[in-house]
C-alpha cells in the first residue's frame, strides 16, 4: 500500500510538473523566444537579492568559524578535525599505504595553514596575525611522514606565500593586515617545506618528479613510478612566486621543464595528453583525456601562470592545449539553444584518437568553465581564441 502510495505521488507530482511547464512555454514556445530574454520563473532564480547575497554572506561566514573554531579547540596542532570523534587527526604513521590520509596530513597543522588566506577574506585581521604568529611558533617540516608533491605544494606552500605577501604589505591592499614585527619567517618555511619536497626530482630519468616524498628520508625505496599530468603539471605557481621572491630560479625552472616535457609527450596526431604516465619511461600508462580529475589543473596553471607572470610560452601551451580540446573533446550541436541535436558538452575521449572514452562529468571539471570567463579581467585582443568559446563563453 505504502508503495502504492509513493508511486501515486510521483504520478501527480509529473502530471503538475509537465503542467506547468506546459503552460509556461505554450506563452513563449522554445523554439521562438528568444534566448535572452528569461521567464518569469527562471528570473526569480537566476539572481539574488541584496537580501539573499547578505544571508549567503553571512552562512558562509557562520561556516568557517565553526569549522575553524572547532579545529583550533579540539585538533590543533594535528592536521584536521576528525569530526566524527571530534578529535585531531594527522597522517596514519602505523599505515604508510593509507594514502587517502597521508597524502594530504603532514603533520603540519594543515587546517591552521591552508586558513591563513581565508582569514583575510572575511575580514578578520585580530585573527589573522594571531595564526601567523602560532603558526610561526609551531609549524616545522621536519617529520617523517611522506606527503604527496602536489597537495603538499598548493595548500601548504600556496598558503605560506599567500599569508607572506599579505602580511608584508604595507600598502594594506587587501585590508589592515600588515604586521610591522613581521620577518619573513612564512616564506622562510615555504623555502623548507619546497627544499624537502625537491628530492622527488631525483632519480627522475624524465624530469617529472615523483608523487610522493618523504619530507625527512626523501624518495623511499617502494615509491611508486607513476604520476598524473595535474599532479606533476600544477606546480608552477607556488614554485614559480617562490622563485621570484627569493630571486632563485631553481624552483620555478624544475616546474617549468615539467610543463615541457609534460609537452614534449602529447599524442602527435590529437595533440591530447593522457591522465597518467611513467616518470621514468615518458610512457603513458592511462590515456583518458578530458577536463576533469587528473588533468584538471594543468590546463589551469598554465593560464594562471600567464597572468601571474606574463610569459608568453604559457600562453602559447594554454591556447594550444585548449585548441585539442575543442577538437577533440567537444560534443554536441554548435550553438547552445537556437538549434536541434544534442547540448554541447566536453567528454572524455582517448589521448590517442580522439574517441568518446565516457560523457561523464566529475566536480573537479567546474573550474574550466569559471577559468574561461575568468579570462574577461584579463582579456588582452588578439591573444586568447574567444571565437572557439563555444556555449560555455557565449
Amino acid at each position: 500500500m505504502i508503495q502504492n502510495a509513493r508511486k501515486l505521488a510521483w504520478i501527480v507530482f509529473g502530471l503538475a510538473f509537465f503542467a506547468t511547464t506546459s503552460s509556461q512555454h505554450q506563452k513563449i514556445p522554445y523554439r521562438t523566444r528568444n534566448p535572452f530574454l528569461l521567464t518569469p520563473g527562471e528570473r526569480r532564480l537566476s539572481s539574488f537579492s541584496q537580501e539573499e547575497m547578505l544571508d549567503a554572506r553571512n552562512e558562509a561566514r557562520e561556516m568557517f568559524y565553526f569549522g575553524y573554531e572547532n579545529y583550533m579547540s579540539h585538533a590543533f596542532p594535528l592536521d584536521e578535525l576528525d569530526p566524527i570523534h571530534c578529535t585531531g587527526r594527522g597522517p596514519d604513521y602505523k599505515n604508510p599505504t593509507n594514502i587517502n590520509i597521508n597524502d594530504v596530513l603532514g603533520d603540519y597543522s594543515l587546517t591552521l595553514l591552508d586558513s591563513l588566506d581565508s582569514l583575510v577574506v572575511f575580514g578578520d585581521s585580530k585573527e589573522f596575525r594571531r595564526a601567523v604568529k602560532l603558526a610561526i611558533r609551531t609549524v616545522n617540516f621536519d617529520k617523517n611522514a611522506t606527503v604527496q608533491v602536489f597537495e603538499a605544494t598548493i595548500r601548504v606552500i600556496g598558503s605560506l606565500l599567500s599569508a607572506h605577501l599579505i602580511a608584508s604589505d604595507k600598502s594594506r591592499t587587501l585590508g589592515d593586515f600588515y604586521m610591522e614585527d613581521y620577518d619573513g619567517e612564512l616564506l622562510s618555511m615555504a623555502h623548507e617545506l619546497a627544499s624537502r619536497l625537491m628530492p622527488a626530482f631525483d632519480g627522475s630519468r624524465t624530469g617529472i618528479p615523483y608523487t610522493r616524498v618523504n619530507l625527512r628520508l626523501g624518495i623511499l625505496p617502494d615509491t611508486i613510478n607513476e604520476t598524473c599530468t595535474a599532479g606533476a603539471g600544477s606546480l608552477l605557481l607556488e614554485f614559480g612566486i617562490l622563485s621570484r621572491l627569493l630571486k632563485d630560479h631553481t624552483y620555478e625552472h624544475a616546474a617549468r621543464r615539467i610543463n615541457e616535457k609534460l609537452w614534449q609527450l602529447r599524442d602527435p596526431i590529437t595533440g591530447l595528453l593522457g591522465n597518467l604516465l611513467n616518470i621514468q619511461t615518458g610512457k603513458w600508462v592511462g590515456h583518458l583525456s578530458g577536463l576533469g580529475a587528473g588533468l584538471d589543473s594543468f590546463f589551469e596553471y598554465l593560464l594562471k601562470a600567464y597572468i601571474m607572470f606574463g610569459e608568453k610560452r604559457d600562453l602559447q601551451l594554454f591556447n594550444e592545449a585548449y585548441a585539442s580540446i575543442l577538437d577533440n573533446m567537444r560534443r554536441g550541436r554548435s550553438s547552445c539553444s537556437l538549434e536541434d541535436g544534442e547540448p554541447p558538452l566536453f567528454v572524455n575521449v582517448d589521448a590517442r584518437d580522439g574517441s568518446t572514452a565516457n560523457t561523464w562529468i566529475d566536480s573537479l571539471q567546474v573550474y574550466f568553465l569559471i577559468l574561461l570567463f575568468s579570462l574577461i579581467k584579463f582579456f588582452i585582443p588578439g591573444k586568447f581564441r574567444w571565437s572557439s568559446l563555444t556555449c560555455w563563453g557565449r
